[in-house]
């Protein structure tokens, strides 16, 4: 099975004929998620923000996001996991609102400590060492946002494999790639 670039109708047909394995459902989450990622850098960079630094940034937050990923698709069961797409942006939600919650409470701290603490008396570059909290800050919060829905879709493939009355039949999969 192939992805649907930009055939939307293709993509509901297969879609509602159940033939969107799991491993493409992968597809379309990394896919997702580099465009999303590439919009949001896209804006910085438009709005004065550029430079090499943010563009490894970038890159960083895209390689930790197809790596995290992996990590929940496998965390999942992998090809012979179930509803890997609707667990996953499912958990996104209330995953994605603590690390925004978290994301805007260290921004501030930033915002109001970095000038009282990273001056041109103690740093030759301060605006260098802002751009490294950034790009660590970025790359922690990209790397826990995965690490924990990774750890629940474990916790959900584990209570499924513990449950016999959860166990699929065979018939509400479509076949693996």
């Amino acid at each position: 099975m192939t992805i649907h670039w930009w055939r939307t109708d293709k993509l509901v047909e297969d879609l509602a004929l159940g033939k969107v394995s799991e491993v493409q459902s992968l597809r379309y989450a990394m896919i997702s998620a580099l465009l999303i990622a590439a919009l949001q850098y896209y804006a910085y960079w438009l709005g004065g923000e550029r430079g090499w630094f943010l563009g490894m940034e970038f890159v960083a937050v895209c390689v930790i996001s197809l790596i995290g990923l992996g990590e929940c698709f496998k965390a999942n069961g992998g090809p012979s996991g179930a509803d890997f797409l609707r667990r996953m942006y499912c958990l996104g939600v209330p995953m994605g609102l603590k690390i925004s919650l978290v994301s805007i409470v260290v921004g501030q701290v930033m915002y109001f400590g970095f000038p009282r603490v990273v001056t041109t008396t103690s740093f030759r570059n301060p605006y260098f060492v802002y751009e490294l909290a950034v790009f660590f800050v970025m790359g922690v919060l990209t790397v826990s946002y995965y690490w924990r829905i990774a750890y629940h879709l474990g916790r959900i493939a584990s209570a499924e494999r513990s449950n016999p009355l959860m166990q699929p039949t065979g018939q509400e999969r479509p076949a693996a790639d």
